[in-house]
């Protein structure tokens, strides 16, 4: 399995963060089923360098992830190769919701949201930056296109345990939302917590 060098419990509806480096391996566990995290990533050495879902989307020419496939950078470099994947399902067009997205769809002004928990754990390992709702992936999000182009949020269907495993190319701030959207379908109207386990390589 890989030394375990940290292993970080996400509480539901919070969010938190971990320093990763090169070469190590990233789980990010669903502990109880059928939970999404929001992850967003920035380089230690040069923070205006970040995982970007749209231009991962322009490398693989593809919004499918799966075992094997990669995360790409702003300036389209990898940060994530992806080597183990229970789910191989997951959302990275859409970015993740914020206090805008409650208002404007639910008539709610301080609901929690997945950019605020990733604000959260920005902020609870004492690094400074902005962030931005695009930057987000949607790990384990079951969302899909239809054939009209509307964007239909299904429940996740994995089970408790349910792991994503990425290998880092880079030495990296990872911050991840145990998302808190209880209003649509995306954590079966549950939010529980999820777990990030980081470990050398083997």
């Amino acid at each position: 399995m890989g030394n375990i060098v940290e292993e970080v419990l996400v509480p539901a509806s919070q969010g938190r963060g971990v320093f990763v480096k090169e070469g190590q391996l990233l789980d990010i566990v669903d502990v109880e089923g059928q939970q999404v995290g929001d992850l967003v990533a920035r380089l230690q050495h040069d923070p205006t360098e970040y995982m970007s879902p749209t231009h991962t989307v322009s490398c693989n020419a593809s919004v499918l992830l799966r075992t094997g496939s990669q995360l790409f950078s702003n300036h389209r470099n990898p940060v994530f190769t992806i080597v183990r994947d229970d789910v191989e399902k997951h959302d990275i067009i859409v970015p993740c919701c914020d206090h805008e997205r409650f208002e404007r769809d639910y008539g709610l002004t301080d609901h929690k949201h997945c950019l605020g928990n990733l604000e959260q754990a920005r902020d609870l390992l004492g690094v400074e930056y902005d962030l931005r709702g695009e930057e987000a992936w949607n790990v384990f999000m079951h969302n899909r296109v239809t054939d009209e182009g509307a964007v239909v949020t299904d429940p996740a269907a994995h089970e408790a345990g349910a792991t994503i495993t990425l290998r880092a190319h880079y030495d990296l701030v990872v911050l991840l939302s145990a998302c808190p959207q209880d209003l649509t379908p995306c954590n079966n109207f549950d939010c529980t917590p999820m777990l990030m386990r980081v470990r050398d390589d083997d």
